[in-house]
């Protein structure tokens, strides 16, 4: 590729969650620093990046239907594959070969995992279609040091802004390891940002007036905790959590008026963060995914929390903050699952009445537990059909604002 492109606009087409939303943000200011124009037409692009989610297939279905619009523009742009597609085949935890996402990408330059977000100029300049900066590259790369010691390296990194509220990462990757999930794979292991890191950020943003503030991780109850420790919390109990006391010192801070967390799972919710909710700054909305409503569902999903738990967590969590809006994730067609344990999911959705619910049809995620260990046994017709009945349900029983 060398020689032929000499990128001058780049469009960024963002697919997944708010962990692309703001990994884009930060790729588009590390162009911007070399040069390069954001541009909203993909057809005036020089370089076109598709930052990628591998959360179901429908997700890898939309990268792969830009490359019959990238082939048909009269100049080919630099194309570079990011996010979690990438991921799930870089790194130590491979979900399948790298050789085999490139035979199905071949319209594709640079191929650039989450963890390799801020190697972009390096890459691009050895390439040969970037040249060398006049100073050093914006580059945040890692020490060996500092990744020996699992410790985040992303001082300085630009942070996800909108209008009205700021986005701070707290947290990177996971290991949680559900069966069905690809975020361990596609975004590695789980790492927790220095508190000083995130107080700083959080007060740059205050100091842009910025005063509804959002703290951000794959799972944000088990920040600042170790391995070991991680698995010995359980739903409600006594552990004093690194995190509510990090709410609590970021609730406190002057100018911030609302604060909100994304997201949390129910395994490790305990009673110090449940207190911890009490803080009146804290946004009353929660999301807390909760997957099936079935406990035998649950463990295939390899999700440590039981449904009598759960519904134990609603009613403490609804007691401390009676104001609360619960929103929640949910897979159907899981496989195994029949129609009577699907009901389950039906009835907790009946009790619990949320806010707002993100429900999925199951697709095997290649290379994950689930997918090796399960056949896709639930016929397609079924899943449509479990999808838009809870739908329904969930529609007739959420609360109205």
């Amino acid at each position: 590729m060398t020689g032929i492109y000499s990128p001058t606009k780049f469009y960024i087409e963002t697919l997944g969650c708010q962990a692309n939303e703001a990994d884009s943000v930060r790729m588009t200011h590390l162009l911007e620093s070399l040069g390069l124009e954001p541009t909203k037409d993909f057809t005036k692009a020089d370089m076109f990046i598709v930052n990628s989610c591998s959360v179901r297939q429908k997700s890898e279905d939309k990268v792969y239907g830009w490359a019959r619009k990238i082939n048909q523009l009269s100049k080919k742009p630099f194309v570079v594959l990011a996010g979690c597609m990438v991921g799930s085949v870089k790194g130590d935890r491979t979900r399948y070969s790298f050789k085999e996402l490139e035979d199905r990408t071949l319209w594709v330059d640079l191929y650039l995992s989450p963890e390799e977000l801020f190697k972009l100029p390096r890459y691009l300049q050895e390439a040969g279609i970037l040249p060398d900066p006049p100073g050093k590259a914006p580059s945040q790369e890692s020490s060996p040091d500092a990744s020996a010691s699992k410790t985040s390296s992303l001082k300085d990194s630009p942070i996800f802004v909108d209008d009205k509220t700021g986005y701070v990462n707290i947290s990177y990757g996971c290991d949680n390891f559900c069966t069905y999930c690809v975020v361990p794979y596609a975004r590695g292991e789980e790492v927790s940002r220095s508190k000083d890191e995130i107080l700083q950020e959080v007060k740059i943003l205050l100091d842009k007036g910025i005063t509804h503030i959002t703290l951000c991780g794959q799972n944000v109850n088990s920040w600042g905790l170790s391995s070991e420790k991680k698995r010995q919390i359980r739903i409600g109990d006594d552990n004093k959590l690194p995190f509510a006391q990090l709410l609590r010192e970021v609730h406190d801070l002057a100018g911030i008026e609302k604060l909100t967390f994304l997201s949390s799972n129910p395994f490790d919710f305990t009673k110090d963060l449940i207190e911890a909710i009490k803080l009146p700054k804290i946004d009353d909305y929660l999301h807390i995914a909760v997957q099936s409503g079935n406990n035998d569902v649950l463990a295939r999903m390899n999700r440590r929390h039981t449904i009598e738990e759960f519904l134990d967590l609603v009613t403490q969590i609804k007691k401390a903050r009676p104001s609360v809006e619960l929103g929640t994730d949910v897979i159907v067609g899981f496989p195994q699952e029949t129609r009577e344990q699907f009901m389950d999911t039906v009835n907790l959705f009946k009790q619990v009445k949320f806010n707002v619910a993100f429900i999925a049809m199951y697709s095997p995620r290649k290379g994950t537990a689930a997918e090796k260990m399960f056949e896709d046994d639930v016929p397609l017709k079924e899943k449509k059909w479990r999808h838009a009945y809870l739908t329904k349900v969930w529609r007739e029983n959420k609360p109205s604002r």
